[in-house]
């Protein structure tokens, strides 16, 4: 029985055996040479590392026991690198990492109000104009002085959240939050609970202040990597709105792995051909807060009339490095 043992056990450590088969492209999808690779594998808290070059094919191979956690690095000189975390390994995988090239950095416009400046919507159901070169609603709602993109939003009160087990119960939180709002001397009123204690549904349109204008919804977005969109806006393919309806008591809807191209500022000709027009790219969703009537996004605005590079330059962003929501670092 010991020998039997012995000769089944080093076959079933190969039957476990994975092997893990990494292709680096840049955008275009040709094969990038000498790129450095590592792959990590987690297993019961140890940590497999395997490290080298990708050949002639862009290809670079290793192999380790099935893991739930599995992280590749890769990276070459004047190319983007490439960061994927926690990705799922039990059985082989052939996976394909794009490494963008560095082409044309310019400064920009860039702008994130996920940190911690949300957009806050001053009227209900009413179109906005919002300026790109301001961060900032169109006057008078705000500085700004060119719509480049407009927004209309609606919230409804859909009763209390889940967590109240009864009226009772309502009543002794509201008595707390009384208790809250007056040992910091702020007033208590019932919209403010029920902004923070209810359930809320929300709308937000997208439109645009003229003809040609647009969005253009990028499917191609590298979650993982520091240039996630394509270096230059398309020329066609921009719609002229948008709908985002979301709550508060469901799972989040907003998403990482999307991203827009949008046009506007928008010059045609009497036959109705664009003859000028500037170009932005929001990363990621509008994300909707329908309770707070806010909402949060991260845009990159070209000012230069027909320039649709939209490759940022991290240490030249054109707002003031003292403006809140201005410290970008992706691309």
């Amino acid at each position: 029985m010991k020998k039997t043992f012995l000769f089944i056990f080093p076959l079933y450590s190969a039957l476990l055996a994975i092997d893990v088969k990494v292709t680096v492209v840049d955008e275009v999808g040709d094969a990038v040479v000498g790129a450095e690779v590592q792959i990590i594998l987690v297993n019961g808290g140890k940590e497999t590392m395997n490290s080298g070059k990708s050949n002639h094919k862009g290809q670079f191979q290793a192999d380790g026991r099935p893991t739930n956690l599995m992280m590749i690095f890769s990276s070459k000189p004047k190319h983007y690198p490439a960061r994927i975390n926690e990705m799922k390994a039990r059985q082989d995988l052939d996976f394909q990492v794009v490494l963008p090239r560095v082409q044309n950095p310019v400064p920009l416009y860039a702008w994130d109000s996920f940190r911690d400046v949300p957009v806050e919507i001053p009227v209900q159901e009413q179109w906005l104009g919002f300026d790109f070169e301001k961060a900032d609603w169109v006057a008078p709602n705000g500085k700004g002085r060119t719509p480049d993109i407009l927004f209309r939003f609606k919230n409804e009160f859909k009763g209390w959240q889940d967590r109240f087990e009864s009226a009772q119960h309502l009543e002794e939180i509201i008595t707390i939050s009384k208790k809250v709002y007056a040992a910091r001397k702020e007033e208590w009123t019932m919209d403010k609970f029920k902004v923070s204690a209810g359930k809320w549904d929300g709308v937000l349109e997208i439109s645009f202040p003229g003809k040609g204008d647009g969005l253009y919804v990028e499917k191609k977005i590298l979650t993982y990597s520091e240039l996630s969109m394509p270096h230059s806006a398309p020329i066609d393919g921009y719609v002229p709105s948008w709908v985002y309806k979301s709550n508060n008591y469901s799972p989040s809807a907003c998403r990482k792995d999307v991203g827009f191209f949008l046009r506007t500022r928008v010059r045609l000709d009497k036959d109705g051909r664009v003859i000028s027009a500037n170009y932005a790219k929001v990363i990621g969703d509008f994300c909707l807060d329908a309770a707070r009537s806010s909402f949060s996004f991260s845009y990159y605005f070209n000012p230069y009339p027909d320039d649709r590079n939209l490759e940022f330059d991290p240490k030249n962003n054109l707002f003031p490095k003292d403006k809140p929501g201005t410290n970008v670092y992706n691309r």
